[in-house]
């Protein structure tokens, strides 16, 4: 077991999000600078104060790189690290993040996460046929983990 962690070496400053809902005039750029702006307004920096940036993003047609928070927000050719991890894909943001400060690379670290399904993308929540079956594609993310629920 770990006997040393990072929670003296990290600190949220700032936070927001955007409201939740069917948005049909903002797109996933609009909700990520939406909340980006806010969480840097509400830590008291500017956006040159950001050292590198973490995005959690899963379905395909939302960009396959982090230029997505590029376009949005303007960093300025520093890092951004697109993260894929299902459901999870914005707290695995959070904590890549949360690592690069602690490690000292980086003094202000960005997460933040996006998705935006209600007016891009194809019929529901796309399946992959990564694995298994060349045709057939598996149930989408929450599919799965309903399958895996009880009562």
């Amino acid at each position: 077991m770990v006997t040393h962690g990072i929670k003296d070496k990290v600190a949220v400053i700032g936070c927001d999000a955007t409201k939740y809902g069917e948005l049909w005039d903002k797109s996933k750029e609009d909700l990520l600078f939406e909340a980006t702006q806010g969480a840097i307004k509400d830590a008291g920096i500017t956006k040159d104060e950001i050292d590198a940036a973490w995005l959690g993003v899963y379905y395909f047609f939302t960009g396959v790189s982090g230029t997505t928070l590029e376009d949005s927000l303007r960093l300025g050719g520093k890092p951004i690290t697109r993260v894929e991890n299902y459901c999870a894909s914005g707290m695995d943001a959070f904590r890549n993040a949360c690592f690069g400060v602690a490690s000292g690379a980086y003094d202000v670290a960005l997460a933040c996460g996006v998705e935006k399904l209600t007016d891009e993308g194809g019929r529901g929540l796309p399946g992959t046929t990564v694995m298994g079956h060349p045709v057939l594609p598996r149930p989408s993310a929450p599919a799965m983990f309903c399958l895996l629920a009880t009562r």
